[in-house]
């Protein structure tokens, strides 16, 4: 089989070219099928092979390949994670191919709607997964967290000012970063850092009443850092606004009462506007409609309200 020309990998992204890709990588792998599934969402191409595989084909400006390879073979947790099952080239777009989890995704929208008795338990073992998960050995990640910060602080408004954020905001960016960049420790020991963890990364299962994590992926984004790092996208992107639940899992995953405190928060704010994919302005969209005029004080406060 033939691969149908593939241009420009950001152009062409929804071509069906991409299948006859998915196709030849599994036989050329000698694996066998019945059904190749698109995932939707992703800037990866992703295929689902049957219930058993995936086809995963990288974004070529992006080392996704390198960081999600080196993550999964040195990654240490009771979270159940893919394994790898092949890897290689095609028409000079890197891909990988690895075992599928069981379980279903779980949007915030389903999240909301389960008891907070529900929820706990899950980021209980999510937060106890993610500690093991930075007990691992980090020697083989290639990552300059000191750098990274540095470059995210000097880019930070401009940033923020490219997402749309208000005016207010933006103001006060330069002030808030001058008092409190020093909260951010310097010359931390980095940890293994999944750096993406969130619903579309987590698969869970329902059993004898009490739902579980069944599985964590997608480490393309793996690095290595500070961290309180990782609890960005955990309490952003899935219990952002829930100060309650915020604090269930910080005491979850070791933190004594006296440490969850104002100067978590701020340091959890700084991080957040350091995030590599950060934008305020979506953050406070997701709160509520009145929050995309907030000062960046009030939405500080709305977004970490432990």
């Amino acid at each position: 089989m033939k691969l149908p020309p593939i241009r420009n990998f950001t152009a062409d992204f929804k071509s069906e070219a991409w299948r006859a890709a998915a196709d030849i990588i599994c036989r050329t792998h000698k694996i066998p099928f019945q059904r190749l599934r698109r995932a939707e969402h992703g800037e990866s191409i992703v295929f689902l092979v049957d219930e058993r595989f995936v086809v995963k084909i990288y974004n070529p400006r992006r080392d996704g390949l390198a960081r999600e390879k080196t993550a999964l073979e040195i990654a240490r947790t009771s979270l159940k994670i893919p394994q790898i099952v092949a890897a290689g080239e095609i028409e000079n777009y890197q891909y990988l191919v690895t075992t599928q989890l069981a379980g279903a995704s779980l949007t915030r929208e389903n999240w909301l709607q389960l008891d907070e008795s529900e929820q706990i338990p899950v980021l209980a073992q999510l937060a106890a997964g993610l500690r093991e998960l930075h007990s691992t050995d980090s020697s083989q990640i290639n990552f300059d967290w000191q750098k990274f910060i540095d470059l995210q602080a000097a880019t930070c408004f401009e940033r923020q000012k490219a997402c749309r954020v208000n005016a207010r905001v933006l103001a006060e960016i330069p002030a808030y970063l001058e008092e409190n960049l020093k909260l951010l420790p310097q010359n931390v020991a980095p940890v293994f850092l999944h750096g993406d963890v969130h619903f579309g990364n987590l698969r869970l299962l329902k059993t004898n009443g009490k739902w579980e994590i069944s599985g964590l992926f997608d480490f393309a984004d793996s690095l290595k850092g500070f961290h309180e790092y990782e609890f960005l996208a955990v309490c952003v992107l899935m219990i952002q606004g829930q100060g309650s639940l915020q604090r269930e899992f910080f005491r979850a995953f070791g933190y004594a009462e006296n440490e969850i405190s104002d100067e978590l928060r701020t340091r959890l704010m700084l991080l957040t506007m350091f995030y590599e994919c950060s934008d305020l302005r979506r953050y406070a969209v997701r709160l509520r409609p009145e929050a995309v005029d907030y000062s960046l004080l009030e939405l500080e406060r709305a977004i970490w309200n432990f």
